[in-house]
């Protein structure tokens, strides 16, 4: 019976089939033409793709063919005559071939089409049947190949995950290969080569560049990476021109450098400014010291590895990114109008109403940044690259910059793959003007908001002089538009690998790179500006030059091995060297005859006759590391772990008695969800447990603290006559060697429920030792009065939480969310001597309020030494708690009980939670995200509230507050705990709303196009009394929210960016 109905559906299918083919018709009229212009014709026509192996039939033989209206079968046949071929109809496919090749070789033609995972054909994609030859996909990814039941193809493409297909009786099989980046979802990068995430043994998080929000903006990549890695703290400000900070884990040294080691495409020592944010492929952060410890003296602070993006084989494909932004003002600070300072009588009325602080920020400032990328080639050889071209307006003015990048990232391999090459480079400038300074700010918080911006009388239509400006006053608006200040920063980041794979699982591999930067600045003050009239002078001008170049070299080998398939061997060893060097010159003159050419002839102001005019120029002594390292990873059935790693570095930077330092490491792993015991519980998938020690160092201080540095002293008496000489720079020490971190880290990662829980928990504790300070040194027989010496140590301690879940998993939606916590203390152990302090963060003018930070021996980290606020007494006046935490007036008469024996610790300025929150729904083709980021616990001083919170009779504007929470106070600031203030917040860091349209059924031209909406820095909810609390955490000296800084100082705003990604 089975039987039967096999016959009659084969039956059933060959009459569909002859039905459909004498269905449509055709007409053609073709005079000795090629079978392949013949086939080109029909498929014209009818629409339907043709399938053959190249191989079976001859496309130059020559036909003639004359039909009208004919069924398609008769073209066939005709176009096909004379060659052992069949034909035959499947959908919307033409299969072409060899007559009875299923009947004497049991093979059959398989038919498909390759795509990627968004359904762009591939082409060149190389199909292999086994036993039966291979073939490729055409431009429009289709591909015919002859193939046995029952046998197996397997599909490979460079870039993409290699997929074997079981045949089974298919004759169409179309394949989605998934791009090499998403299986690199469970691959991170580690130095000098990569691992699987699940045989990880070290605190490694790892950020994928598709996961990056689109639209963020920002001067770096900094501002996408917020909150996205727990122990990760950045420092910066909305300005397009601001700089960034890193800490990871706390402080890492009190001298040396604090800053985690970066790394691009495997060359140490790169700057994230160099970066757009479209080439990156991955970035991969190591925390602890056993991941760090194979790069030895600079991963004190931790090491970001950034892998930009590599090109891939295939026909080429462009992406198009252009991103349309304008910012508003969050906050305002809450100033005194001009009728309220008249009304409070704190200065002379001249009869204006100037908001000092509005006029010095633009209305919606607009911004638009564009990405163009293109990436192909064959198996031989590939090329990435990418332009991208910005200009942004700050929201201040005098602050903007234009941005030109370009990259290219090519592939090459050579000799079936035995030699593989690979060269990376990359080019971007930035030209910055940057006119807006911190002074700016604060005079624009303190000036007499009666005092008019503009005078008609005056050549430059500013109130420059005159009318309430003298003194140290200035007008904020004229100071930054009678100015130029122009820079011009400049990268050059280039690399060559060469890869030699010598066997299987063995290679050699050798890289080169350079790293050239350069900056370029010049000003101009004009002659009408507050500057040049004070100094009776005609302008002034500079020119500043600096440029740094760094070499790198590499080479090391990797060995790979799977023994008796439960041992897994991967070794690394090679050599490392690295130098830099650097030197600067400037200039300055001032009096020029006019002001129309600018700093552009310098030569022309008479400071320079006079003698009066400037320069200077130095040269950085050239820095040397040189390395042997190695480590090696075993595993066993992927359930017990184990890596060790060792760096022999020397350091130019140190005297001969100290100059190499040995840097390690050990971790272990245990994966408990593969032992016999775990395997009945179901909803476990995977639970490990990871242990880690390193040890590395640090050598990010000066150069010339062991190398004798000359310089042009004074004049010295020499057999009673003054002669000019040469002195040395400062005094050195031979002895001075490397500080010294190590760490111990223990955390475990888990995977529950089918994989839709997963998390990662890490408990660590580091301590750094023989750290690097300036002491006190005798003199003689030194010629200066301090020396560096390794002196002292510090510890940290804390802890970090990730935790992701796939919530809601259904065919057209799905809302995923991740959270991440970290807490982290940072104790100085030993600085010097018992009783040895040092005074820090001292307070400017007006009035003299000494400094607020102590650091000393035991000393807990983010602690304000001030004065602690006891009250007021009958009169308005401050009342303290003393040494004895007795309460006594702050001045009692004649006498000042604001002495540094009366100062407390007080305060914490490191948050004891530091929280991220993200949310991403997904709906057909709507996708939206929400960020979410939280400080909990923590302290920030206000400056700004203590210099502009209290009523006065300086003529300076205060804050409302003056006469609203301070109004009782009628004394002269002092630095007591009154202006610190809970900074807790939570912050809608972005929300990104996206719609993605597939245009392929539209166009063979555009395969999609993405618009998205990105809102950044939306809103903060606070009961900070100041103007943000999120202030730099840091460094030393944390928690300051400070007057003369323009971090702290430069409007929080909110941007707005339409953005629009198109891929061709």
């Amino acid at each position: 019976m089975i039987k039967h109905y096999r016959t009659l559906l084969l039956v059933f299918a060959l009459f569909c089939n002859t039905v459909v083919i004498q269905a449509q018709n055709v007409s053609l009229k073709l005079n000795n033409v090629t079978v392949k212009e013949a086939i080109e014709a029909v498929k014209k026509q009818t629409g339907k793709s043709f399938f053959f192996n190249v191989n079976d039939v001859d496309l130059n033989h020559r036909v003639n063919i004359d039909l009208k209206d004919a069924p398609l079968g008769k073209a066939l046949s005709q176009i096909l005559q004379g060659q052992d071929i069949d034909y035959e109809v499947k959908d919307n496919h033409i299969v072409l071939s060899k007559r009875n090749s299923t009947k004497n070789n049991q093979t059959f033609t398989v038919v498909g089409q390759v795509t990627d995972e968004k359904g762009v054909p591939l082409i060149g994609v190389n199909i292999t049947a086994k036993g039966h030859g291979n073939t490729v996909t055409d431009i429009d990814g289709n591909y015919a190949i002859n193939a046995p039941a029952g046998g197996q193809l397997r599909f490979s493409y460079i870039g993409y995950a290699e997929q074997t297909v079981e045949i089974g009786t298919q004759s169409v099989i179309n394949i989605a290969l998934q791009d090499d980046s998403q299986v690199l979802k469970d691959v991170v990068v580690i130095g000098y080569g990569t691992m699987e995430k699940k045989s990880v043994t070290s605190s490694i998080t790892s950020i994928k560049g598709d996961d990056l929000t689109a639209g963020m903006g920002g001067s770096t990549i900094a501002t996408v990476l917020q909150g996205k890695v727990p122990g990760l703290t950045i420092s910066g400000s909305s300005s397009p021109n601001s700089s960034n900070g890193f800490q990871l884990r706390g402080v890492a040294s009190i001298n040396a450098s604090q800053s985690p080691l970066v790394v691009i495409d495997g060359i140490p020592g790169g700057d994230m400014r160099a970066l757009i944010q479209e080439d990156i492929e991955s970035i991969d952060v190591l925390k602890d010291a056993s991941a760090g410890a194979i790069y030895g003296t600079r991963a004190a602070g931790g090491v970001i590895l950034i892998t930009t993006k590599r090109a891939k084989q295939g026909r080429v494909s462009v992406n198009y990114t252009g991103e349309f932004s304008i910012e508003s003002i969050r906050k305002y600070p809450d100033l005194l109008s001009s009728s309220e300072y008249v009304e409070y009588g704190l200065g002379e009325d001249y009869g204006s109403d100037t908001d000092w602080f509005k006029e010095l920020t633009n209305e919606l400032p607009f911004s638009q940044r564009h990405t163009v990328s293109l990436s192909g080639g064959t198996e031989a050889a590939q090329v990435y690259t990418s332009f991208m071209a910005q200009d942004q307006k700050g929201i201040v003015i005098g602050d903007n910059r234009k941005d030109y990048s370009g990259r290219i990232n090519a592939r090459f391999n050579l000799f079936d793959g035995l030699v593989e090459v690979r060269a990376n480079a990359q080019f971007r400038e930035t030209e910055r003007d940057n006119r807006n300074s911190s002074g700016i700010f604060k005079m624009a918080f303190g000036l007499n908001p009666t005092i008019p911006l503009y005078d008609p009388e005056n050549p430059s239509d500013y109130n420059v002089v005159g009318n309430g400006i003298s003194g140290t006053s200035f007008n904020p608006v004229a100071d930054i538009m009678l100015r130029t200040k122009n820079g011009k920063d400049q990268w050059l980041l280039a690399d060559a690998t060469v890869k030699i794979n010598l066997m299987k699982g063995l290679s050699l591999q050798g890289t080169v790179g350079i790293d050239k930067r350069q900056y370029q600045e010049y000003t101009y003050v004009s002659h009408d500006h507050k500057e040049s009239i004070d100094n009776s002078r005609r302008g002034g001008a500079s020119h500043k030059f600096s440029k740094d170049n760094r070499v790198s070299v590499e080479a090391y080998a990797n060995y790979h091995r799977t023994f008796a398939e439960d041992h897994t061997l991967d070794v690394v060893a090679g050599y490392s060297f690295w130098q830099a060097g650097g030197e600067s010159f400037s200039m300055s003159n001032y009096d020029f005859p006019v002001d129309g050419v600018g700093p552009w002839d310098m030569g022309v102001g008479s400071y320079l006759t006079d003698g009066r005019a400037s320069m200077d120029s130095s040269k950085d002594p050239r820095e040397r590391l040189l390395s042997l390292f190695g480590r090696a990873n075993y595993s066993y059935k992927d359930r017990y772990m184990a890596t060790v790693s060792f760096r022999r570095e020397g350091s130019s930077k140190f005297g001969p008695n100290n100059r190499w330092g040995n840097f390690w490491a050990v971790s272990g792993g245990w994966r408990l969800s593969n032992e016999a015991f775990m395997r009945d519980i179901r909803w476990i998938d995977d639970l490990k447990i990871r242990l880690g020690y390193g040890v590395t160092g640090n050598n990010g201080f000066g150069n010339g603290y062991t190398t004798r540095m000359y310089t042009a002293n004074d004049m010295w008496p020499t057999n009673g006559i003054w002669q000019p000489g040469y002195g040395s720079v400062r005094n050195i020490n031979p002895d001075l060697k490397w500080e010294e971190k190590s760490e111990l880290n223990v955390g475990f990662d888990f995977a529950l429920f089918d994989n839709r829980l997963w998390g990662k928990f890490d408990l660590y504790y580091r301590q750094v030792n023989d750290m690097l300070y300036n002491v006190n040194a005798p003199m003689p027989p030194m010629v200066h009065d301090t020396v560096m010496k390794n002196i002292g140590s510090l510890e940290n301690r804390g802890w970090e939480f990730e935790l992701g879940g796939d919530i809601v998993r259904s065919k057209n939606f799905r809302y995923t969310s991740s959270v991440r916590l970290s807490h982290n203390k940072t104790r100085i152990n030993r600085l010097g001597d018992d009783g040895f302090f040092l005074d820090e963060v001292t307070f400017p003018s007006p009035g003299n309020p000494g400094t607020a930070v102590r650091l000393q021996n035991g000393l807990e980290l983010g602690q304000f030494f001030i004065y602690k606020y006891a009250g007021l007494d009958e009169n308005g006046k401050w009342l303290i708690y003393d040494k004895n935490n007795e309460i006594v007036p702050a001045i009692d008469g004649s006498t000042s009980n604001l002495i540094a024996e009366n100062k407390h610790f007080v305060g914490n300025a490191i948050p004891k939670v530091i929280l991220s929150w993200d949310h991403t729904f997904k709906y057909k083709n709507w996708d939206l995200s929400v960020y979410l980021r939280s400080w909990l616990d923590y302290d920030v001083f206000s400056q700004v509230n203590m210099y502009y919170g209290l009523a006065n009779d300086s003529q300076l504007n205060v804050l409302k507050s003056a006469y609203t929470r301070n109004r009782n106070i009628k004394d002269e600031k002092i630095l007591c705990d009154y202006w610190l203030d809970d900074g807790s917040f939570l912050k809608i860091d972005a929300i990104n709303l996206g719609y993605t349209l597939d245009l392929r059924k539209w166009t063979r031209y555009i395969q999609s196009a993405k618009l998205y909406l990105t809102i950044r820095d939306l809103a903060v909810f606070t009961n900070y009394n100041g103007l943000n609390p999120e202030v730099d955490i840091n460094g030393l000296y944390p928690g300051f929210e400070y007057v003369n800084d323009t971090a702290s100082m430069y409007p929080q705003t909110t941007r707005f960016t339409l953005g629009v990604q198109i891929t061709f």
